[in-house]
Parts: C-alpha cells; sequence; structure tokens
C-alpha cells in the first residue's frame, strides 16, 4: 500500500528500490498451483520452477487480488514472471487466467524442459493482461 497518498518520499524511495532489485524463486509443488499476488506484488521478477510429473496447470490471482496486491498501481504498471519446466519428457505447465479481471495473451502452455516469461500489465485498477513475451 501507499503510505503517503502517492508523494515521493524517502521511505517510498527505499521501497521501490528493494523491490527493483529483488528477484524471489518459488519451487512449485508437483500439483496444480495458484499463484500468489503478494508475492508477484514483492520482486520485480518472479521464478516459478515445477517438475510436473503429469500435466498441471499455474493459475494466475484473480484481477482484484493483483489489483489489491498493488496498491495504487495505475493503468500500464507491469509486473514480470517467469515459469521454468524441469520435467525431463513430455509433461507441460499450462498458465490459466485468474477467475476474472485477467487476460492471457499469447500462448499459456510451457513444454517440458523450456521455460517461458511473462508480464502482465494493468489495464484498469482491477484488470491485468498478461502477455507471453
Amino acid at each position: 500500500g501507499n503510505d503517503t497518498d502517492g508523494a515521493i518520499s524517502r521511505k517510498r524511495l527505499e521501497t521501490w528500490a528493494a523491490k527493483e532489485e529483488k528477484t524471489t524463486v518459488v519451487a512449485a509443488s508437483n500439483e496444480d498451483t495458484t499463484q500468489v499476488a503478494a508475492t508477484l506484488a514483492g520482486a520485480k521478477k518472479v521464478v516459478y520452477t515445477m517438475t510436473p510429473s503429469t500435466t498441471r496447470l499455474l493459475t494466475t490471482p484473480t484481477g482484484a487480488q493483483l489489483g489489491s496486491a498493488f496498491g495504487d498501481e495505475v493503468v500500464g504498471t507491469s509486473f514480470e514472471f517467469s515459469v521454468v519446466n524441469l520435467a525431463a519428457s513430455s509433461h507441460a505447465i499450462t498458465l490459466t487466467a485468474g477467475a476474472s479481471g485477467v487476460t492471457l495473451v499469447g500462448s499459456a502452455s510451457i513444454a517440458h524442459a523450456s521455460s517461458a516469461s511473462f508480464v502482465g500489465v494493468f489495464t484498469a485498477a482491477n484488470t491485468v493482461s498478461i502477455y507471453r513475451v
């Protein structure tokens, strides 16, 4: 959240700089998983790793959950995450959109032994488009 109503302050700059220097790695379990909005909001980039034993789903938070986690974010603000599929053969991970407020653009399937990067862009306070890049 924003404790200064949008004003630039030393605390706000320190918080921003700490986030911009942070990469969070999440080792997802071998099951369908939902991303945590606070994790996405807490780092410049989040990397999800998984070794699926069958096809698995990685679901985004809803637009409202993302809007709440990012607080005072405005249209055009973005966040990044990557998905690394560590399966040696045949099992894909599929990114799926949260229940509402999230639109996926581009291929959402991450094949075995590969990775994909995504950028989420706020198009409204509780609406996000996630692009595969």
